[in-house]
């Protein structure tokens, strides 16, 4: 320790005894130097270098612009226990998804030690997400409550709503895993996903390369950390190819549901400068997208080019005609298996680990060089997809 005031010392102390108490939780930020003065009764000057000296003893991450955050290194760890150990498993929406499947696939996958057993475990099929987030949380205080509870791999869906019940889990000394989405903002820890801002942007600027500049983008409301990166992958090529941002080729639904995709789609041909291409946030939503514009007779890519993102018509015969950004599905369940056992291995860690694969652009037909006039035909039902 360094040679600061014994003011300094003892709040050092106190904030010390407070993180491995866990009354400041590993992962989470502490509170800001305002909130420490004034509840220690001194001053933020004394608070600042306290926090120095933690810093210094590998018990808080400092980053420049960011409240430090609390290291996990006294977590107490079970690798020392005995009996069966317990890999849970939550996965999005469930395991007959192909890409939860394809993520569970890659992790059995790998060689796993024979006393580990995996507890799989899935959102409802409820339509309602509020459903889902419950589920989620009554998996997490499951988890933290199992006392043959090993490690977790999460794909993530409760946002700041479930971190409490990360927490509970963490306290536990379980060691856990993200996959595809990044944890919540107030909760450092592992991730292995899709690098979605790189490829978002690769897959644009094949766009932006056939000459297209009148580039669409439909997207939800969903907050998580792969919807925003895709679209500031979007934004960034847009950028790169010096095509101007227009807020009007950009549309947000509430839902994935084809009548209302089909009516954004309705709201992007009736502008007077319409899109000549469409890009969907994922291959559900681009491929409503795809059937709206055929419904309208506007064909693909003679008329409208279309690109999606995660290569999901790779388990469809036939492959399909969907050109899109392939997610390394398998290969994000080995990664996260291997870096949970890692951390099952060797007990708790000072650091994290994020993990990013590529997710390279497959054209499999529905883009071309843009048309460079549109002829809007009537409406016609079609039941064929693509």
């Amino acid at each position: 320790m360094s040679d600061n005031s014994p003011m300094v010392h003892a709040i050092v102390h106190e904030m010390r005894s407070r993180i491995e108490r866990g009354t400041y939780g590993a992962g989470r930020s502490l509170p800001s130097e305002r909130s420490l003065a004034t509840e220690l009764h001194v001053s933020r000057l004394v608070v600042r270098q306290a926090i120095q000296e933690l810093d210094q003893l590998g018990l808080i991450s400092c980053k420049p612009n960011c409240r430090p955050v609390v290291k996990g290194a006294w977590v107490r760890t079970r690798k020392n226990q005995s009996g069966p150990k317990h890999v849970f498993i939550w996965l999005w929406p469930n395991t007959a998804y192909f890409t939860a499947a394809s993520i569970l696939k890659g992790i059995q996958s790998v060689d796993i030690p024979s006393d580990v057993r995996l507890v799989v475990g899935s959102a409802s099929n409820s339509p309602d997400f509020e459903d889902c987030l419950a589920g989620e949380h009554k998996f997490l205080l499951d988890v933290a409550k199992d006392s043959h509870a090993a490690g977790v791999i999460l794909w993530y869906l409760g946002a700041e709503r479930n971190s409490k019940a990360l927490e509970e889990v963490r306290a536990a000394g379980i060691p856990m895993v993200f996959v595809d989405r990044l944890p919540p903002a107030s909760l450092e820890g592992d991730f292995v996903g899709t690098d979605n801002l790189s490829a978002s942007q690769a897959g644009v600027k094949h766009l932006v390369d056939l000459g297209h500049n009148r580039i669409a983008y439909v997207t939800n409301q969903d907050l998580a950390s792969t919807v925003r990166d895709r679209e500031a992958g979007y934004r960034r090529a847009l950028k790169a190819g010096r095509i101007p941002f227009d807020p009007d080729l950009v549309c947000r639904g509430r839902t994935d549901e084809p009548a209302e995709v089909a009516a954004l789609v309705d709201s992007l041909l009736a502008l007077s400068s319409p899109p000549t291409a469409i890009v969907g946030v994922n291959d559900q939503i681009a491929l409503q997208v795809y059937e709206a514009l055929q419904n309208r007779r506007v064909s693909v890519p003679r008329d409208m080019s279309v690109l999606g993102f995660d290569g999901s018509l790779r388990w469809v015969a036939g492959g399909g005609n969907l050109t899109s950004c392939c997610q390394q599905f398998e290969r994000i369940g080995e990664l996260a298996v291997e870096l949970l056992l890692q951390k099952m291995e060797g007990g708790s860690s000072t650091s994290f680990r994020h993990m990013l694969l590529e997710a390279p652009l497959a054209d499999c037909g529905s883009t071309d060089k843009p048309r460079q006039t549109l002829e809007i035909k009537p409406f016609v039902y079609s039941e064929k997809l693509i």
